[in-house]
């Protein structure tokens, strides 16, 4: 049987066309991803939610016409702003006039420029959230229209802008100058001391002339929780009576010789807040902040006070002659019968039990002082190589003898030291060192530390007495009622000596107060 085979190419072609077609696509989306791949990134955009206020300012005499702003701009979130990549462009337009544009670096507040501007918080000029950046030009008065824009420069991108406006339709009061006065019987103003008055000063003034003279009040934050009628507002007047020097000048003063004005340093950079009311009952607030310093010369114009940043070498816990009594350990402590030690008999001070030394003493330091067991009184005699100690007890049952139940050992261990315990502690006094805290009654009677082991018996002599004050130190600047507000009724200073925190770190503390001579007889 013969074959005969005949050519067919259709089964080619359809191969050559499936090759063509992928070529074809892969051609086509090769050159798609190329054009893709060439267009630029586009670039991060930097957000920031930003607040303006702004505020006139006037001048401080008649008309008290307005001469510049200040604008303060509240940076709420969003990203920091860098100052080589910020720029700050202010435009005015006042009237028909063209636009006036100042364009302002970022940088820290510096006061000395023509139009002083900059950062006024943080250390840094980085503006991070919750800074603020103020402005302040001479040029430019709240009724021009004024617009604020912030520039991204690496970006090339406006990051914020706003119109700023000022407050429309009739005006609060405004107070135009405000001081304190350390010496009002003088025409100049003179730094505030500490123990000596002082009183506050404003200018107001109501543009629409309805400044209600009633209603100018100042309160200081240094009364503030203390619970004296000086925490609440005291009214400002301008009836040129006290220390207001002239009437009706529409300058408002308070101050004078009561307490709410004797400040101590402890008063120094405290805030004076201040307000006043129209008579259709706009507000507006102002601060200061109150510098205090050390007298110039001596206090009282006696040289008498004793500044206070020398207590602390002078010693913190201080006794008044007169603030020392012995009682006798068969009588309660608190016994009306008492004797003066300065010159007394051997027989009436070892008799009814034997004694009990009382010294009344006060803090004028900054800082509390958590009393230990070693606190104690000791006598070195006048005619022979002899030191005695009398210590502290704890008072428990002022109805009761001395030496029966009306005292104690104080709390504490000679043989572990750092088991440091306390029963009384000389508070601190933080509105006047000089006065000092409330006294503090320490009684003596036992021959060791920490123990009952009375009497002590005393032999005819000539003794000097010197106290030692031996305990712990709390936190400078804080009350013995603060401490416990913050940590409870069990604080114990000793946790405290390694505070990685300063303002929280206790110390050690030791003093000795030489005191009295005493005769026995």
């Amino acid at each position: 049987m013969k074959t005969v085979l005949h050519e067919d190419e259709s089964g080619v072609s359809e191969v050559i066309g499936t090759i063509m077609i992928l070529g074809i696509t892969v051609v086509l989306f090769s050159t798609i991803i190329l054009w893709v791949t060439s267009i630029p990134t586009p670039t991060t955009q930097t957000r920031v939610d930003m607040e303006s206020t702004m505020n006139p300012v006037y001048s401080t005499s008649p008309p008290y016409n307005e001469i510049a702003v200040n604008i303060t701009i509240r940076h709420l979130g969003g990203d920091s702003l860098t100052p080589l990549s910020t720029r700050i462009y202010v435009s005015s337009i006042r009237g028909g006039n063209p636009p006036v544009t100042d364009i302002a670096q970022l940088r820290m507040y510096n006061p000395f420029l023509a139009t002083p501007n900059g950062l006024i918080d943080g250390n840094d000029a980085i503006w991070s959230a919750g800074e603020r950046w103020a402005y302040k030009s001479f040029s430019i008065l709240s009724t021009d229209q004024i617009t604020v824009m912030i520039v991204d420069l690496t970006k090339s991108a406006v990051v914020w802008s706003s119109p700023i406006n000022g407050a429309g339709g009739p005006r609060p009061p405004i107070f135009v100058e405000k001081w304190v006065d350390g010496v009002t019987s003088t025409s100049g103003i003179d730094p505030v001391q500490e123990r000596l008055p002082f009183a506050v000063y404003a200018r107001v003034i109501a543009l629409d002339g309805n400044l209600n003279r009633n209603s100018v009040f100042m309160q200081m934050s240094i009364w503030f929780g203390t619970g004296s009628p000086c925490e609440k507002p005291i009214q400002m007047r301008d009836d040129g009576v006290s220390s207001d020097r002239v009437a009706n000048d529409g300058i408002f003063s308070a101050g004078g010789t009561s307490p709410c004005f004797m400040p101590s340093l402890f008063w120094d950079q405290s805030i004076i807040l201040m307000n006043a009311t129209d008579l259709a009952g706009r507000a507006t607030s102002t601060r200061l902040v109150l510098s205090v310093g050390q007298q110039l010369s001596g206090g009282g114009g006696g040289g008498t006070t004793i500044p206070s940043q020398l207590w602390q070498y002078i010693g913190f816990i201080q006794i008044k002659a007169g603030a020392v009594w012995v009682t006798n350990l068969n009588n309660p402590y608190n016994s009306a019968t008492t004797f003066q030690p300065y010159r007394i008999n051997a027989t009436t001070l070892n008799g009814n039990g034997g004694p009990l030394f009382h010294f009344k003493m006060e803090n004028h330091g900054n800082r509390t002082i958590f009393i230990d067991g070693w606190t104690a009184g000791v006598f070195s005699s006048a005619s022979k190589a002899s030191v005695k100690g009398m210590y502290i007890v704890k008072p428990v049952d002022p109805n009761k003898p001395a030496n029966a139940g009306g005292l104690a050992a104080y709390p504490g261990t000679t043989t572990n030291l750092v088991n440091f315990q306390y029963a009384q502690v000389f508070d601190v006094n933080l509105l006047d060192q000089e006065t000092g805290g409330a006294p503090t009654e320490v009684l003596m009677a036992a021959k060791t530390a920490y123990n009952v082991d009375w009497p002590y018996s005393f032999l005819s002599d000539t003794l000097y007495l010197n106290i030692l004050v031996s305990g712990m130190s709390g936190p400078q600047g804080m009350s013995y009622g603060q401490i416990l507000t913050r940590w409870g009724a069990t604080y114990n200073p000793y946790t405290h000596l390694n505070d990685a925190d300063p303002t929280t770190r206790t110390q050690w503390y030791a003093q000795v107060i030489p005191f009295i001579g005493m005769v026995v007889y």
